[in-house]
């Protein structure tokens, strides 16, 4: 049994859960706060470079702090995801005002940029149930530049609009409705039929 060797009373500290639920659709003033390079089949023609990223939310307000995570293929066995994965990675470097990639993803770190976040997908992959593998998460769906001066003001998308609790609408001041049409006379005979 390892000893912990230090005195926490949970009482004392905050043990809020805090909010993971999906951000809502919307432009975001963000930055990136961790990194991490992961490499797989180091030495194979499998090789792969993903970098991990962790963002916060800094604008709008409300949803300051929250955290998005997004990953970035530098290097693929499949031309197309790493085509992909660099595309994305030049978009954020456009973003943060960067020219060339920097030697260490820690040059990354707190420099504030603009991205749209929106929903992706719900992953191909099925559990027994037929449920997806893994729910849809949040994305960066697009990145805004600086060098083009189109940063938007934070806010949220607004949501959808409420439903109409299946009341009819209230009838309009003049009455332009349509004559009820006569009801349909039987057909003579059966067209599958003799009878």
């Amino acid at each position: 049994m390892a000893k912990i060797g230090v005195r926490v009373e949970a009482t004392e500290e905050n043990t809020q859960q805090r909010d993971f639920s999906n951000l809502p659709n919307g432009d975001y003033q963000l930055e990136i706060s961790a990194s991490e390079i992961k490499e797989k089949n180091e030495n194979t023609r499998d090789h792969s470079i993903n970098l991990s990223v962790t963002i916060d939310v800094l604008a709008p307000e409300e949803l300051k702090g929250r955290k998005i995570f997004s990953n970035y293929n530098l290097q693929h066995p499949n031309s197309q995801v790493q085509e992909i994965g660099q595309r994305q990675f030049a978009c954020l470097l456009r973003s943060l005002g960067m020219q060339d990639a920097p030697e260490d993803s820690d040059e990354l770190h707190f420099i504030s940029f603009f991205a749209r976040i929106g929903m992706g997908k719900d992953s191909k992959e099925k559990n027994a149930d037929g449920s997806p593998k893994y729910a849809a998460r949040n994305e960066l769906k697009k990145y805004f530049y600086p060098d083009e001066g189109n940063l938007p003001e934070p806010k949220v998308d607004a949501g959808p609009v409420a439903a109409n609790d299946n009341r009819r609408a209230p009838a309009a001041s003049n009455d332009n409705r349509q004559p009820p049409q006569a009801d349909a006379k039987p057909a003579a005979r059966r067209p599958w039929g003799n009878k």
